[in-house]
């Protein structure tokens, strides 16, 4: 995608007409992705990342910087998804991927539900959605981060396809160091 449209139309790999409508973000989803990135991240990362940070999180913070990455997308994609009253239920954000031994490669920045939203069949259309997306710009293969210790996304990932490549890191959250890993999906075009 060259840019981020307002209007509804569904995106290669969103399924048939009654799947979940999923589209690119509008500036007006801004407020609403960032609502579902602190509620999710509370709900995912409890008992993972320091109690503390969760709590700091602020929204405004949050729907500023996706408001920036909607209004000037520099190739970076953001996806929602829809639920069956037609509220943003959920997100996906896609880009070139941003590690050295990745070059070349499409990532999946990141793709969060709310946690209401999950087990609803939500989850996969987005994802499929952000392959299709990546595809599209180009990209043969995948990669995205994942906390080692995120047990339910693991899954989700494995399910679809993704494998740990090899790759590890350590974050610093609060002092606390989490480590995650690197999963990649070759064939997804």
């Amino acid at each position: 995608m060259t840019g981020q449209s307002e209007d509804s139309t569904r995106l290669p790999g969103a399924g048939p007409a009654a799947d979940p409508v999923v589209r690119a973000a509008a500036a007006a989803d801004a407020h609403a992705i960032a609502m579902i990135r602190l509620a999710s991240w509370r709900a995912t990362y409890a008992g993972i990342v320091p109690a503390a940070l969760l709590d700091r999180m602020d929204l405004a913070r949050n729907e500023a910087w996706i408001g920036g990455r909607l209004a000037d997308p520099q190739g970076l994609a953001t996806l929602v998804v829809e639920d069956e009253r037609g509220r943003v239920a959920g997100y996906a954000l896609t880009a070139p991927a941003r590690d050295d031994d990745a070059a070349g490669l499409g990532e999946l920045e990141a793709i969060y539900l709310d946690p209401g939203a999950r087990g609803q069949g939500l989850g996969r259309p987005l994802l499929d959605a952000a392959l299709a997306e990546l595809a599209t710009a180009g990209f043969g293969a995948v990669v995205l981060w994942v906390l080692t210790a995120n047990g339910s996304a693991r899954r989700f990932y494995e399910r679809a396809g993704f494998r740990p490549d090899g790759a590890v890191r350590t974050l610093d959250f609060d002092g606390t160091p989490i480590e995650e890993i690197r999963y990649r999906r070759a064939e997804f075009r």
